[in-house]
């Protein structure tokens, strides 16, 4: 694919799309929920930024 600084480049991006995609949706929740519980947008969130890296590693394999 590359040198050690591009594929480390690559990879600090998918981290970094990953948590705003996840900080994104639990922002979102938070604004718009009705209940108290404070805990369940950020576990949405993190859920969401894993989703968000994995799915982001596979497209990546595919390029190879």
């Amino acid at each position: 694919m590359g040198s050690d600084k591009t594929r480390a480049l690559v990879a600090f991006a998918k981290v970094a799309v990953a948590l705003a995609a996840g900080y994104a949706l639990a922002t979102v929740w938070m604004e718009t929920r009705v209940d108290d519980e404070i805990y369940i947008p950020y576990a949405a969130g993190l859920v969401v930024a894993v989703m968000v890296f994995l799915l982001l590693s596979k497209l990546n394999k595919g390029s190879d």
